[in-house]
């Protein structure tokens, strides 16, 4: 379990479970707060641009093939 999916689990555990309650938390001053959706809020996403998308999607293709052809 990675240290975030246990802050996650331990936000379940306090909230008896309830995950609307855990996006509810009404505790902010915990330090676990910010991790509570099971995600780090210091890693942002990277958002692609569609010829990065289409370049990745021709790479996987690729990676793909030589996998099935045993290379």
């Amino acid at each position: 379990m990675t240290p975030i999916k246990a802050i996650r689990a331990k936000c379940l555990d306090c909230m008896c479970g309830n995950v609307n309650e855990v996006k509810l938390c009404p505790c902010s001053d915990c330090s676990l707060f910010p991790y509570r959706f099971g995600t780090n809020p210091n890693i942002k996403r990277k958002e692609y641009t569609e010829e990065e998308r289409a370049e990745l999607a021709e790479k996987m293709a690729r990676l793909r093939a030589k996998k099935t052809k045993g290379i």
